[in-house]
Order: C-alpha cells, then structure tokens, then sequence
C-alpha cells in the first residue's frame, strides 16, 4: 500500500528534477530521498527517473504517474480540508425539523442569514408536530427539533420563546373584541382544533383537563390554514397557537387563559446529546436564539 508520504517524495523531485533541492522541501537528506526514491520504483516495479549526462530526467513511466500522483495528492488534501471544515462548521449537512407555523416565521428567515454566511452546509427541513419532532431528534432522523420539551425525553434543550394559547371567535361574535378568553367562556362552543401531537393541542387539552371542561369538537386538523378557515366562515372557534404569527392566521385572535393566566408553553431548539452533532448545530443555535428573541 502507497503512502501519502512516498507520493510527495516523487512529486517534490519530479517537479524539481533534482534530489537535492527536492531533499531541502521534503526535509530530507539526499541521500535518505534518493533511498526513498529507489524504494518505491521497487515497490511499484517502474523506474521513474533515469540520468541523461548529468541531469535528473522523468521515463515515460515517471512523467505518466506524475499526473496521477499529483491528483492523489490534491484529492487527500481536499479531504484535510473538508473534515477541517466539518469541525469548524463551515461544511457539512444540518437537518431541522419543526411545526409548518415555526418553519415559515423562524427558520425561513434564519435560513436565509445562515446561507449567507455559511455557503457550504446544506440545511435541510422537516416538518413535524410536537410529539413527532421530538421522535426524529431521538431517533437521529433530524439534528435539531424546533418544539416543547418534555421531562421524559434526554434531550439538550435552548429555549427560544413562549408560545401562547390562543382562540379565534367566529365572526360577529362579540367576545372577538374581548382582550381574553376563558376555556369556560368557550365551553360550549363548536371548537376546531388540530390534532393530537401538536403543542397546540396539549396546551388545549391540559387546559381543559384542569377546568374540568370537555370541550365540543368540531373538527381535528393538521393545517391551521383549515382551522382558522373554519372559524373565518363561522363554524365555531379555532384553537391557535402564538406560533403560527407572520402566517396571516392570527386575525382577531384572543388570548385563551385558565384560571385567569395565559396558558403558554416553552419552545426550544432540541438535540440529542446522544448522537452525532454536526459541529454547525450550535451556531445555528445561535442564529435561531437571535431570530427568536428579535421577533418575540
């Protein structure tokens, strides 16, 4: 097997055509270059220099491996360069996940910022409700989750902003100009509500749970597009999220409380500490904390 080491040697003095200023490159004496020199022609069964006179001349064999061996050398290098560009996180593949609301007012913008500084890593989005997103950072699918961490799941977490509870009356309804609504205040009410998995629902459902009310639903959604619609038309009150901001869905939308407090839970930037971590994870991190705390 060929080293890295002999095929330098070979270059050195065939770009040269001189051992000794080849020696003074490689860092070798002369005559520890020429024994290396003569030791892979034997190696490789081809002599790659012969004398003419006085000077140093490739054989057709030596000017033929030339090319090859410089190629050699310029692919190993490119390699040193990308895994030292893996470390710092200038190259490399980031894959995030998030809820459909959290990818278009957070990590389009963030994209689009760390693209502009960071050319050469591929990002890479998945969409997901809370409960799925959680999954795939367990699961190695994604290397960072956008979503509300539970106290079950060994993840590292970076808290990004609060998302609140939030009701959409249906219009006309006078309680659209209220600054709160209680979960008793809609208790009997048509409610359209995404489905099981989303943090919207949890905090709807725990919020239900603890006032002791079993709400009226109309539909279960995974698109807010299709609950908010509903509620545009009439049909009862959507159940949003503060997430879902920068989409056009929040119109008229009234903070939903319990106890007479918001009911709101922590979103962060979640991985596994577990698995492997690309070294862009955390400033990405950062940009996310940037663009969260700008927006909030």
């Amino acid at each position: 097997m060929l080293e890295l080491r002999e095929l330098q040697n070979f270059v050195a003095v065939a770009e040269r055509l001189s051992v000794s200023q080849a020696a003074e490159v490689v860092h070798l004496s002369q005559p520890a270059l020429s024994r290396q020199i003569q030791a892979l022609e034997k190696k490789l069964g081809v002599l790659l220099f012969e004398r003419v006179g006085k000077r140093l001349v490739l054989t057709a064999e030596g000017d033929d491996l030339l090319k090859h061996a410089a190629s050699l050398l310029d692919m190993a290098q490119d390699f040193t360069n990308r895994a030292y560009g893996l470390k710092q996180g200038h190259v490399g593949l980031l894959r995030v996940g998030a809820s459909p609301q959290t990818i278009a007012w957070l990590l389009s913008p963030v994209m689009a910022e760390f693209n502009a500084t960071h050319p050469n890593v591929e990002l890479i989005f998945s969409e997901g409700h809370n409960d799925a997103l959680i999954d795939m950072v367990e699961n190695g699918v994604i290397h960072i989750g956008i979503a509300s961490p539970s106290p079950n799941h060994n993840l590292v977490s970076r808290k990004l902003f609060d998302a609140k509870l939030l009701t959409m009356p249906p219009p006309g309804d006078p309680r659209a100009k209220a600054r709160s609504l209680s979960i008793e205040d809609i208790a009997a009410e048509r409610i359209i509500v995404l489905k099981r998995g989303f943090l919207t629902r949890h905090m709807f459902d725990n919020a239900c749970a603890e006032a002791g009310v079993r709400p009226r639903i109309l539909l279960e959604s995974d698109s807010t597009h299709t609950v908010t619609s509903l509620a545009h038309d009439g049909h009862g009150f959507a159940i949003l999220s503060s997430s879902a901001r920068d989409t056009g869905e929040l119109d008229n939308a009234v903070v939903l409380a319990s106890a007479g407090r918001e009911i709101h839970q922590p979103v962060s930037a979640l991985w596994n500490p577990n698995r492997y971590r690309p070294a862009s994870l955390l400033t990405f991190v950062e940009y996310l904390e940037k663009h969260a705390a700008a927006r909030s």
